[in-house]
């Protein structure tokens, strides 16, 4: 079934209010935010690891880690599926998820870290590093998605070359 516009409209207010209300609250009082250790940015403050710092943190990761993650993994898994009984393998399914737990992980780490210990013994440019491989997330998903479905990959090479590729014929019989 097609996605109809009021649904997607809906779709994207709803991803922009939830965006926007997560970004507000360090600003609000519920959490706090400062300079990334290089000064280049600003993140969250997790030098202090307070009772403020730690329940944000806790429903932070909740509904922007562990939520998204389970609906990503169970409507990749229904996508799976589908292909697994048309046999027409189009997409990687499980690469998503991974690119998230991959580029998400180290930062995530480190804030519920520093929500039991003090990290700053750990040097500012290594505390960085989770920070800037967070911050790959939009470029790498373009390119999983780019590069992973094959219709994208065609289109990719055709106009890159010049040259249109040829589908193989998938037999679709089952034994």
């Amino acid at each position: 079934s097609k996605l109809q516009w009021s649904t997607a409209i809906s779709m994207m207010a709803f991803a922009w209010l939830f965006a926007a209300f997560w970004s507000v609250m360090p600003l609000l009082g519920w959490g706090e935010y400062d300079y990334e250790p290089l000064r280049t940015c600003c993140t969250l403050d997790y030098s202090k690891g307070d009772r403020n710092y730690v329940t944000f943190l806790f429903a932070l990761s909740i509904f922007n880690f562990m939520i998204p993650g389970f609906i990503m993994m169970t409507a990749y898994q229904t996508i799976h599926q589908k292909f697994k009984k048309s046999g027409n393998y189009k997409f990687n399914t499980g690469l998503p998820l991974k690119t998230l737990v991959i580029c998400w992980g180290p930062y995530c780490l480190l804030c519920f870290y520093a929500a039991v210990e003090n990290v700053m013994f750990i040097p500012p440019k290594y505390r960085m590093i989770p920070a800037v491989i967070a911050k790959t997330v939009p470029t790498v998903d373009a390119f999983v998605y780019a590069l992973g479905n094959e219709n994208y990959r065609g289109g990719i090479w055709q106009f890159l070359t010049g040259q249109k590729i040829e589908r193989a014929e998938v037999d679709n019989k089952t034994k």
